[in-house]
């Protein structure tokens, strides 16, 4: 399957979120890094290839998925409501795919890329004010 684009993507996943008065809609691809898989039935985050560090000795990669520090609340706020949701319900349970920056100094960052072949399902690792997520590979 060969994705090109962040809304194909989501649409992949069939990932959903809500909004502000709670009703269920599509991930906007434009402005929202997180939401509701229905097809992997977790929450399902982007993260940024250079904030990834793989372990080859488990063979699981671990991603940077929020952080307090970064400069669009909306964003953070809508990952935080989805951390919380894979905390309160599946244990911690979560996924995330595979992002690359045309830049990875700009800010706010474009994606150039998207590693569309895989996901990494694992736990959410809260470390002060950055979440991460410590998966394993899993094709889609």
């Amino acid at each position: 399957m060969a994705i090109k684009s962040m809304s194909k993507m989501w649409a992949a996943l069939q990932a959903v979120t809500h909004d502000s008065a709670g009703r269920e809609r599509s991930v906007n691809h434009l402005n929202e890094w997180g939401g509701f898989s229905k097809r992997l039935q977790i929450p399902v985050f982007t993260a940024w290839e250079d904030q990834t560090a793989f372990d080859k000795v488990s063979k699981m990669v671990t991603a940077l998925v929020c952080s307090r520090a970064w400069t669009s609340a909306i964003g953070v706020n809508n990952q935080e409501r989805w951390i919380a949701h894979a905390e309160k319900s599946n244990g911690g349970k979560a996924a995330f795919f595979i992002i690359h920056a045309v830049d990875t100094k700009a800010d706010p960052r474009k994606v150039s890329s998207i590693e569309d072949k895989a996901v990494f399902i694992g736990n959410i690792i809260r470390e002060g004010e950055r979440t991460y997520i410590k998966g394993i590979k899993t094709p889609l």
